[in-house]
């Protein structure tokens, strides 16, 4: 698949359905559903372009079908020489370009990370690992680290509270979380939909630590107290997982929120729907260069040996997928194998765009021998597609295919791989 179309599609499902989240959880506080919607996007948007409904010609059995083994094409050595320039390949090194550089600067401050452990002196409580920093940080985690500001020591009653914040993070294994949401951040990082979903991760993260926090507390102003003492007193670790005053006010805001129905959770059902559009969506555009190509003359690029004549064969005619005697090639099926890839030219086009897959193409060898009704029931690229119809379009006469003694036309079906490597 053209990583830039997949690219595309999804931009677009991260953007629709991060539009749907915000519109279904508004003002609700069901955190725990919030979160699994939340890395659901980030899953979905990552995977659905690869995902294949089945088609009728995939549900009918194989027995009723006969399928030529797969044959695989590659560029002749003379076709891989550097083409001209070309604004489509520009774009994706540029894009390309700028996502490397973000992932670099990821992983520089996740070392920033590795940094700050050694700078700080480390204590053991249990099973947590608690890292005194001499900086002065904010509170935070990373996976099994806990970070805290040396100035902490000074208020044991904070310090305890602020443990069982960062304890819920590490139970509820958060840093993986931040981690996909900033990877796919870093993919679509043109999409400012795709960093506002990983802000939304991040607060989500904060309400559910908020929350373990609170579950044994009766009084929640001393807590929204010791939150105001943090945002002015620390500054923030960028990397880590924040405490940060950037959501002081929604977390206050949540704090105080009263509890949503049990039945306000199923609104988020409503996003499968979307998310079925989108499959199908992407299936369509798949699918749509099949019925052109199937649809529309091909034309060539270059001369072929135009044995075969192209007509139709008649409706009345029956067309058999399996014959007692099945048609025979000139020379059997190495000789079928050695003509098409003779005769099979990898399209310039589709090597400049750097096109690959597989092709898949029906013909009937009717009861003369000749090979009429090419269709192509996979497509991959108009100029791929159009290279295997005029190969099979030059195909020689055949040996006819006999039933109770008969001549009859037969259907193949013939799997064509073009690889540019």
């Amino acid at each position: 698949m053209d990583f830039l179309i997949y690219l595309l599609q999804v931009h677009i499902a991260l953007s629709l359905l991060f539009i749907a989240y915000k519109a279904l959880s508004a003002r609700n506080t069901h955190l725990v559903t919030r979160r699994a919607l939340l890395l659901g996007i980030l899953l979905f948007a990552l995977t659905y372009p690869l995902y294949r409904l089945p088609s009728v010609a995939d549900a009918m059995p194989h027995t009723l079908q006969f399928t030529l083994p797969e044959l695989s094409i590659a560029p002749a050595a003379a076709a891989q020489t550097p083409a001209s320039f070309n604004l489509y390949r520009l774009g994706a090194w540029l894009y390309g370009g700028i996502a490397l550089l973000l992932g670099l600067r990821m992983v520089i401050r996740l070392l920033s990370i590795v940094g700050l452990r050694r700078r700080g002196r480390l204590y053991r409580e249990g099973a947590w690992r608690i890292v005194v920093c001499p900086e002065p940080i904010q509170p935070c985690s990373f996976f099994h680290w806990i970070f805290l500001p040396a100035s902490m020591a000074d208020t044991p009653d904070a310090r305890a509270t602020i443990l069982k914040h960062e304890q819920a993070h590490i139970r509820q294994m958060h840093t993986l979380d931040i981690l996909l949401g900033e990877v796919v951040a870093v993919l679509c990082w043109m999409n400012p939909l795709a960093w506002l979903l990983l802000k939304e991760i991040r607060l989500n993260l904060e309400y559910l630590a908020d929350r373990a926090v609170l579950a044994d507390e009766p009084e929640k102003r001393a807590y929204q107290y010791l939150l105001l003492d943090l945002a002015l007193d620390n500054r923030p670790h960028a990397s880590a997982i924040p405490f940060g005053h950037s959501f002081l006010k929604e977390r206050i805001a949540m704090i105080n929120r009263r509890a949503s129905s049990t039945r306000s959770r199923y609104r988020y059902l409503l996003v499968l729907p979307l998310c079925l559009l989108l499959v199908v969506g992407s299936q369509s555009c798949r699918q749509s260069a099949d019925h052109k190509a199937a649809n529309s003359p091909a034309t060539t690029t270059e001369t072929l040996p135009q044995t075969a004549t192209l007509r139709e064969v008649p409706e009345q005619e029956p067309v058999f997928e399996v014959a007692e005697v099945m048609p025979e090639f000139p020379g059997g099926p190495q000789a079928l194998f050695e003509f098409i890839r003779d005769n099979l030219k990898y399209p310039q086009e589709a090597i400049d765009n750097q096109t690959e897959g597989r092709v898949i193409l029906q013909f009937v060898v009717d009861k003369r021998g000749k090979v009429n009704n090419i269709q192509v029931k996979r497509s991959i690229d108009p100029a791929l597609d159009r290279a295997a119809i005029d190969v099979v379009r030059a195909l020689p006469a055949w040996k006819p295919g006999m039933q109770n003694g008969k001549q009859v036309n037969v259907r193949y079906t013939l799997p064509i791989v073009f690889k540019l490597s």
